[in-house]
């Protein structure tokens, strides 16, 4: 039975309370209701360590107590109840249908940013009629002031007569906007939603219930051709079924996460002792590769914590440059362990002062410099395209666009021209990398 602690304000409390209705039998809900952000730290302090995991209302709770109770914060499971594409675009959908003549550019919307990826609107919505939004970034809503933030610049456009759509995740926002008889459209998280954010707090919750006190986490990365997405797909299937092939095999217990080209597992430090024959050779790595007609890498990474354990994992993946699936362990002491193949042994790993100065100037990990100093010696290149640097990192184009900006910025890229576009649209830009 997992007790969830659930803070929210008395304005949300109406859609929250579904919960209720989401028929989870393994967890049990407190609400603690509060009135201002101040009260709000308060409760917490008093009550949360009694629970296994905290869940918010929204944003703006959850970003504040992060930033004014870190230690207490960071002690403990902690979410919020966010609204998904589905839950936005059902939304979208009733507007519409009540107001044909409804138009994103005059509408701001406060809960889209980068985070996450604007709900996708960016991907398909023409610049010119793009909504005002209240930030890039989901930071703006721990702010000191942050219910102060978001009405001001709601009635800041409408004062100007640029929109006449108000969209709000703040669910008390008409509080402040009713003076001037604006009432904005609450979007609220879905039954769907809320049930989606439960179900990964309570393994977040179960990765702290693991009895061991060093965090274990495998990072299992699989290739696949560029652009094929059925094969993609196959792959992520195969990928996942032998995978939990192997744990009921083992009976081990162990998390699985999807991620686009990787899963990624968690487990404790004893049961990966069991996995990898005390560090000698990975049985799962040997079952995969009876199973699977692809090559599969395997990162085990060892830490203290979840974070430092995956950048761990990550790391050992990277290691694993042979023609069959193989498998490198890295310790909580950057120890380097492999490849698991029954003469595993420590391997050394070496220290780039260069990438150093470059990860302070530029702001960027050194391991992300060091994986994009490996695309192009892999490559045999100097320059590369945002695109490109996406497919070999698995990341997206924006994404490797802006790292490449900060490096350009920092006189560590060079723009050397427009690539001709073979179809239409604008040209990708070709960088001169000088790491």
């Amino acid at each position: 039975m997992f007790h969830i602690c659930i803070f929210s304000t008395k304005y949300s409390f109406t859609w929250m309370e579904k919960v209720h209705q989401l028929n989870l039998a393994d967890i049990s809900y407190h609400f603690f209701i509060y009135e201002s952000l101040g009260e709000l730290e308060n409760l917490f302090i008093k009550h949360a360590q009694q629970y296994d995991g905290v869940v918010f209302s929204g944003q703006i709770p959850y970003l504040h107590i992060h930033r004014t109770l870190p230690v207490e914060a960071t002690s403990l499971p902690t979410t919020f109840f966010d609204i998904s594409q589905r839950d936005f675009y059902y939304k979208i959908a009733e507007v519409q249908y009540k107001d044909p003549q409804f138009s994103f550019k005059d509408s701001i919307i406060d809960f889209i940013y980068e985070e996450n990826s604007y709900l996708d609107l960016k991907n398909w919505l023409p610049e010119e009629d793009f909504p005002y939004i209240l930030s890039n970034t989901i930071e703006i809503f721990g702010h000191e002031q942050a219910y102060e933030v978001v009405s001001k610049r709601h009635l800041a456009l409408w004062k100007d007569n640029k929109v006449r759509y108000s969209f709000t995740r703040l669910t008390n926002l008409y509080k402040h906007l009713e003076a001037d008889n604006i009432t904005p459209i609450l979007v609220v998280p879905s039954e769907k939603s809320m049930l989606s954010t439960l179900h990964k707090l309570m393994k977040e919750i179960e990765v702290l219930q693991l009895t061991n006190s060093q965090v274990v986490t495998g990072h299992v990365i699989f290739f696949s051709a560029q652009n094929d997405v059925n094969e993609i797909e196959y792959r992520q299937i195969a990928l996942y079924k032998a995978i939990l092939d192997y744990k009921r095999q083992q009976g081990i217990s162990i998390i699985t996460f999807k991620s686009a080209i990787h899963y990624e597992i968690i487990t404790n430090y004893m049961d990966l002792m069991k996995i990898t024959n005390h560090l000698e050779s990975c049985t799962l790595s040997d079952f995969l590769h009876k199973e699977l007609p692809f090559k599969v890498k395997i990162g085990w990474g060892i830490g203290k914590t979840l974070d430092e354990s995956r950048l761990q994992a990550e790391k050992a993946a990277s290691f694993c440059h042979g023609n069959q699936t193989e498998s490198f362990v890295l310790t909580k002491e950057s120890q380097l362990i492999g490849p698991l193949n029954g003469q595993s042994q420590p391997l050394p790993i070496h220290h780039d002062a260069q990438l150093d100065e470059i990860a302070t100037e530029t702001n960027l990990s050194v391991f992300q410099l060091q994986k994009i100093k490996n695309v192009l010696q892999k490559l045999k290149t100097d320059t590369i395209t945002a695109e490109d640097l996406a497919a070999h990192l698995s990341i997206s184009t924006r994404t490797a666009s802006r790292i490449l900006k900060r490096l350009e910025e920092s006189g560590y890229a060079t723009i050397l021209q427009n690539l001709v576009a073979k179809a239409k649209g604008r040209p990708p830009k070709l960088f001169k990398l000088e790491l």
